[in-house]
């Protein structure tokens, strides 16, 4: 997401939302999540500077279609009332990994 964009200003906001949704969307499960704020004049959409926010997830897999596209309309939809963007301006892509240790299994490993 832009640095300078309006997700970026509501980070800790979306943060909660992310965590809130991933339990309740995937049985409880916790999620590691990371930020990449890309500086102004990085990212562009169509030549002009994008407003874009890439929200790539990666889950303990299988998920049927149904709980991916679930998922995803979720996070489409609390991020557009947090920050006031369209669905035109969020990529939300599923990455499913099958025995996905998190970052606390690994740290004890």
């Amino acid at each position: 997401m832009q640095a300078e964009g309006t997700a970026a200003q509501q980070q800790s906001e979306l943060e909660q939302a992310l965590r809130s949704n991933h339990a309740a969307q995937l049985g409880g499960a916790e999620v590691d999540i990371s930020w990449r704020l890309v500086e102004s004049g990085q990212m562009f959409t169509g030549g002009s500077p994008s407003s874009s926010s890439v929200i790539a997830c990666t889950i303990n897999g299988p998920t049927t279609l149904t709980q991916r596209e679930t998922y995803m309309r979720s996070i489409c939809d609390f991020w557009t009332d947090i920050t006031g963007c369209t669905d035109h301006e969020i990529v939300v892509s599923i990455s499913e990994v099958l025995d996905l240790s998190t970052s606390h299994e690994s740290a004890n490993s």
